[in-house]
């Protein structure tokens, strides 16, 4: 099985790398773009991340991955939490999420291409916007993306 910190870390500097989206964020700074990294030292630590997300920034943070067998066992599933500056539609990131093209890059849009060695272009299955009982506006992205033979 691949690395799921360096898996965190592809998405992460692929995501930096789109231009347009880069542009939408707070202060245009490709750093708005997170990537979590669960260290252990206090509880429920991925939901206060979740809950502190700034405006204008986007979380990339893995929920699981599963061993599906076969020559290609292991499928990861990475959520992105995009959360919108104030007075921007969130759609927009959303869209800049899903047709961006990072640069450098090959021309084709980030999903269509391995963010790293060793997995297939991730497939986006589903797109959100969760209901927060604290009013705190954002949208997910999931994503499941597959390996290439076990690493």
């Amino acid at each position: 099985m691949i690395n799921l910190t360096a898996l965190t870390d592809a998405f992460t500097d692929t995501l930096q790398r789109i231009p347009q989206l880069v542009g939408d964020l707070a202060n245009a700074d490709p750093a708005s773009i997170i990537g979590y990294a669960p260290t252990g030292a206090i509880e429920n630590q991925a939901s206060e991340t979740i809950y502190g997300q700034l405006p204008g920034t986007v979380l990339v943070m893995w929920k699981e991955t599963r061993y599906e067998g076969g020559i290609n066992p292991w499928t990861h599933t990475f959520c992105f939490y995009v959360r919108s500056m104030r007075g921007q539609p969130g759609y927009t990131l959303i869209d800049d999420i899903m047709n961006g093209v990072p640069n450098p890059g090959d021309g084709q849009r980030w999903r269509r291409c391995a963010v790293m060695p060793g997995v297939d272009p991730t497939d986006v299955t589903e797109i959100t916007s969760p209901i927060d009982e604290e009013g705190i506006d954002y949208f997910t992205i999931m994503t499941e993306t597959k390996e290439i033979g076990d690493q």
